[in-house]
């Protein structure tokens, strides 16, 4: 796979890759630009044939450099150099090491009976996935107090994220020399599987085989101001909150776009498959959402009272900053990068206008106006109190 450092070139281009039995893109690309105006029955005979499953073409990812006036922003608040890349479809910025599994992100053979919790970073993966977790393994407390909620529920693009870690990638894959990829592809039985990916960076047959997806949302504000603590404590950042929230709005910090990748998931709402899930919801009526999630994951039996209460005790936000087993501290003593004497913890507040101790009006209203331009319309609303 070739690859060049200059800063306008593409530092990575992968080949497309083809279904047996189809022409190659060069040749169908030739054609199609070659014909003459007459020849618009041929070219459209073209179109129809790279469309159909016969001819289908199995375009990955396109990795680029950042501009440079993106790239000092982002090094100047996470106090690392050359270490993201821009990746296509979507401007999306992540690690340089995505680079090194985002095809064999795109090629992971998906199972029907999987179950795929998918959010933003900081829109409260970590709470909804050890209820999905209990929900889809017969409420055994004590399987999930023994193992480590990431490697029950391994992070798909963990190798990326800690890419300069090995610690924390030797305790989800259990030491083998795999990648978080391979972990995944390698899980025996019902796979439970997170991820902060945006839709278009996830795997190509998660549209036809449709697996059980849960997605949770968070409204902009208290989900920027926990995504800055979160920065701080597992990447080393080194700007300020009010960098913090230029980067995010600016469609800049990594993962995002959040709105596009809030809507992605908002407009598939409807799917059978999909569960879409609102943070302040759970705050609010956990007994409820416990519930729709047991219904959607087809339990099998409606939960009794003391089932749900047992779970809500269980998913107390004190308990689960308490948890080792979510809490992600058996990770953060081992590590070299995550900073556990940072004065942060993983598992933080999870309060509701927790926004307004760190946004003067000013602020605030820059937000409003960015959720007002992406999100009016769209049908989806936020709380913020």
């Amino acid at each position: 796979m070739p690859k060049t450092t200059g800063a306008s070139a593409t530092i990575l281009r992968p080949e497309p890759k083809i279904l047996p039995g189809a022409w190659t893109v060069k040749v169908i690309a030739s054609i199609a630009s070659g014909v003459r105006s007459q020849d618009l029955v041929l070219a459209s005979l073209i179109r129809t044939l790279i469309k159909s499953e016969k001819f289908s073409v199995r375009m990955n990812f396109e990795y680029n450099p950042l501009g440079d006036e993106f790239r000092e922003r982002l090094e100047a608040f996470f106090g690392r150099r050359d270490h993201f890349i821009e990746v296509n479809p979507g401007r999306v910025v992540m690690p340089k090491a995505f680079a090194d599994i985002g095809d064999s992100i795109r090629d992971l053979p998906i199972r029907s009976n999987d179950v795929w919790l998918m959010s933003f970073p900081r829109a409260g993966s970590t709470w909804a996935q050890e209820m999905v977790w209990l929900l889809g393994n017969n409420l055994d407390y004590e399987a999930a107090r023994n193992q480590l909620q990431q490697v029950r529920t391994p992070l798909l693009e963990l190798s990326a994220i800690f890419s300069d870690d090995r610690s924390v990638e030797d305790t989800v894959t259990r030491h083998e020399k795999i990648d978080s990829v391979q972990c995944v592809q390698q899980m025996a039985g019902r796979r439970f599987i997170k991820s902060h990916l945006p839709w278009q960076l996830h795997p190509r047959e998660m549209d036809n085989v449709r697996p059980k997806i849960i997605y949770v949302v968070r409204n902009p504000k208290d989900l920027c101001v926990s995504y800055y603590y979160y920065c701080q404590l597992i990447h080393r950042s080194e700007g300020t909150f009010e960098e913090c929230c230029d980067i995010f709005l600016a469609d800049q910090a990594p993962i995002g776009p959040m709105w596009a990748h809030a809507l992605a998931f908002w407009k598939r709402r409807n799917q059978g498959n999909i569960l879409f899930l609102k943070y302040e919801d759970m705050k609010r009526n956990l007994p409820s959402v416990i519930r729709q999630c047991a219904e959607f994951l087809e339990f099998g039996r409606a939960l009794t009272d003391e089932e749900v209460q047992t779970m809500c005790d269980h998913l107390q936000f004190e308990r689960m900053q308490r948890n080792p087993a979510v809490n992600l501290e058996p990770l953060m003593k081992d590590s070299p990068i995550i900073q556990n004497d940072a004065g942060v913890k993983f598992i933080r507040k999870g309060e509701i206008g927790d926004w307004k101790n760190h946004m003067d009006s000013a602020l605030s209203a820059r937000f409003d106006s960015w959720i007002r331009d992406h999100f009016e319309g769209s049908g989806l609303e936020f709380d913020y109190e």
